[in-house]
């Protein structure tokens, strides 16, 4: 299942891979008829996100989450947000994050992200967690959020369609970005975002 406009939706993709926490689980990729949808529902969002209640949600569903995130192999304690370290931008970005991204710096970079609104694709390996966290947060969202899941070809095609339409591209991991995503701004787990375009 997929975030998109506020609403849970499935996927218009047809490739399956496997969820590496869940044994026998396998999710949908999404594909570029995702994201235009996704996309359209962020613009189509009427209200505006709720911070404050954002974060409530998330403080909320702390403990759940770090225990799902504990099957899912990562020690992420689902700490308290951290400040973000963007800027926003001035329309709708795209999320691209490795499974091992604590959740605390993912939640500050959504909040901070969207009142422009942001659609976030995880890493497989963090499928179970992303799915909880976004359940808590759309209804505090005012329609500006959106979840795609999906691989690495995936994360590829998403980026490649967000920067031919404009889009702001965000690479969250500790590695590098793969090629063709030279252009995305880079934020590590400890350290500071790097934004091609202020080299």
């Amino acid at each position: 299942m997929q975030c998109v406009g506020g609403r849970w939706t499935a996927s218009l993709g047809q490739r399956m891979v496997p969820v590496p926490a869940v044994p026998g689980a396998r999710l949908v990729c999404a594909d570029a008829g995702d994201l235009g949808r996704a996309l359209a529902g962020l613009q189509g969002g009427s209200g505006r996100p709720d911070p404050d209640a954002l974060y409530r949600a998330y403080a909320d569903e702390k403990p759940l989450l770090a225990r799902i995130r504990a099957r899912e192999g990562v020690a992420d304690p689902c700490a308290a947000p951290e400040r973000s370290p963007l800027q926003q931008p001035r329309g709708p970005a795209l999320l691209l994050s490795a499974a091992s991204f604590p959740l605390s710096r993912i939640m500050r970079l959504l909040v901070a992200l969207a009142p422009g609104g942001v659609v976030w694709k995880p890493a497989p390996g963090a499928a179970a967690s992303a799915h909880l966290l976004m359940r808590v947060l759309v209804p505090h969202a005012g329609g500006r959020l959106a979840l795609l899941q999906g691989d690495h070809a995936t994360g590829g095609l998403l980026a490649k369609t967000m920067t031919e339409g404009q889009g702001t591209l965000i690479w969250a991991s500790d590695a590098a970005p793969p090629d063709g995503m030279d252009a995305c701004t880079r934020v590590s787990a400890r350290g500071p975002a790097i934004d091609p375009r202020r080299r």
